[in-house]
């Protein structure tokens, strides 16, 4: 599963950008900034405000790696390794508490070994949702410690804290969690007053499970919500991202070819969308056994809310739900569909894991635990592999053509609108404001990190100057002590400086979102603290 991860060396991947963002935020953390929200290195050398809009936990942890001294390859490789293990310990904590410590570890091992699992990394190094897949487990454990009515404060953490993690390595799995979360316990309330078993006190769980999730990851969510205007994100949603086009048939979900391409209109695309036959088969046959065994009380099992997730989420990836993505505000953000082959993959690992519980000899069950263990890893390890491997000096990684020009075309939609993007490596900016001898301008830099800059200016005439880092909410100008109203241009600010020597200084602020999201955060946090922190003193 992780062998490549060993190799000497990098391999390819659809988001072949996730070493730069590495450095980016390695050298973020490193110069102090926390939380992360700007990179300087990006957005083709004039900044922008990447960890205010992306996931930036799985990157809090390469970058972490980084900032310490690791080469930027070996922490890239570690972040993605934690999510890969990730999915494994948490599938198996909740496999434990559901079936016991043997078949915990069929369930960690099916999670681990999903096929779509494998998609995630080597084909589309979507690190985010590598995670996000990873926190899904975590999610549904305090979901189910919820469930008895002595632990739901310890439930409504660990659900908080598996939600929380979610939002924070990837914003349209967070908010796709969230929406049928909502929807969920709508529906859940609806079902209970129906049948005049409503109790307050298990929606105020699921009501501070949701409090606590957001309230942790506030200072992620609130700013990019609120201040996602100022960038162009919404302009990346085009004809190209359509989700119209991009459900899957239902005969790919059993067989469909290994591919590294992308997805296409239609039933035939580059990449695979299999949920494995061994997966399909065990959790199919766990859903069976389930429903014989609990009969009526088998939507009041968490086998029962694990199978509505999973057929749920087989009706979702195909057209058949198509009214459904139109109806729902924000869904268009999602663009393919088939992102919730995360909730397949996850449903059939955990009825996967029950079928064994249901046999009624213990020797029964740990003698098929072994065999269909090995016959889930030997059946799907070979997807586990990229499609071309590549050893580059880490200073290939590192250089200026690197992140001001490819990292930086990848991925430039948190630019403003109304910016000018460069034709061609050439028009990357290399320097906040460049001396320039045709209008009596020198300028020396003495400080340029992330969210401050400080340089000497001399003007031998007032001039205006144009200066070359991407306007965005909470940048400040100041000239010689004297705060400046910036006047902005095709998303740069422009500042007027005086004649003779000046002191220029660029300082990332705070905004009014960004303030209140990381004092919920704050408070949160110290409110987890204070509560199991008294545990483990005691």
């Amino acid at each position: 599963m992780i062998k490549p991860l060993l190799a000497v060396g990098y391999f390819s991947m659809h988001d072949d950008t996730q070493v730069g963002r590495v450095i980016v935020m390695g050298r973020s953390l490193r110069n102090g900034q926390f939380p992360v929200r700007w990179v300087s290195d990006l957005g083709y050398g004039y900044g922008y405000p990447l960890y205010n809009f992306y996931g930036p936990l799985p990157y809090y942890v390469g970058g972490g790696f980084y900032a310490v001294g690791l080469s930027a390859v070996t922490a890239t490789k570690i972040m993605i390794g934690v999510g890969m293990i990730l999915a494994a310990i948490f599938m198996y904590a909740l496999g434990q508490y559901l079936f016991g410590r043997s078949l915990g570890i069929l369930s960690a091992i099916l999670y681990a070994y999903a096929p779509y699992h494998a998609v995630q990394l080597y084909v589309r190094g979507a690190v985010g949702e590598l995670w996000a897949y990873a926190l899904l487990p975590l999610l549904f454990l305090g979901l189910f410690l919820g469930a008895n009515s002595t632990r739901r404060k310890d439930g409504a953490w660990v659900g908080g804290l598996g939600l929380a993690g979610i939002i924070l390595s990837h914003t349209i799995s967070g908010y796709v969690t969230v929406v049928f979360y909502l929807i969920g316990l709508g529906l859940y309330s609806l079902i209970l007053l129906f049948r005049n078993r409503f109790h307050l006190s298990l929606i105020t769980y699921h009501l501070s499970l949701l409090a606590i999730s957001l309230g942790l990851s506030a200072f992620f969510w609130l700013p990019a919500f609120v201040e996602m205007r100022y960038t162009n994100v919404v302009g990346q949603i085009g004809a190209t991202a359509n989700f119209r086009d991009h459900f899957v048939c239902i005969p790919q979900l059993w067989n469909s070819l290994w591919g590294y391409g992308g997805s296409a209109p239609g039933c035939v695309d580059g990449m695979s969308f299999l949920i494995g036959k061994l997966h399909v088969l065990l959790g199919a046959l766990g859903l069976v056994l389930g429903a014989l065994r609990l009969r009526r009380v088998f939507f009041r099992h968490p086998l029962g809310l694990i199978s509505i997730v999973g057929l749920g989420s087989t009706i979702m990836v195909t057209s058949f739900s198509q009214p459904l993505w139109e109806l729902v505000p924000g869904f268009t953000y999602v663009q393919y569909p088939w992102r919730l082959l995360s909730g397949i993959a996850f449903a059939a690992s955990v009825l996967g894991g029950s079928v064994l519980y249901w046999a009624s000899q213990r020797w029964v069950r740990l003698g098929l635990l072994g065999p269909i263990t090995l016959a889930v890893m030997f059946l799907n390890a070979k997807v586990f592999v990229p499609q071309i491997a590549y050893d580059k000096p880490a200073s290939y990684f590192e250089s200026s053509e690197e992140l001001l020009w490819r990292v930086s075309k990848v991925s430039d939609e948190y630019l403003p609108p109304s910016f000018f993007k460069p034709a061609n490596p050439q028009g990357v900016a290399r320097e906040i404001l460049a001396s320039d001898n045709n209008r009596g301008l020198r300028v020396e830099t003495e400080i340029d990190t992330e969210a401050y800059a400080k340089l000497h200016v001399q003007a031998q005439t007032p001039i205006d100057v144009i200066l070359s880092r991407a306007y965005f909410p909470g940048w400040q100008y100041w000239v010689n002590g004297v705060r400046q109203n910036a006047r902005i241009a095709n998303g740069l600010p422009n500042i007027s400086i005086p004649i003779g020597r000046s002191v220029v200084e660029l300082r990332l602020g705070s905004t009014p979102a960004r303030l209140i999201g990381n004092i919920l955060s704050i408070l949160v946090t110290l409110w987890f603290l204070r509560t199991y922190g008294k545990k483990s003193i005691a």
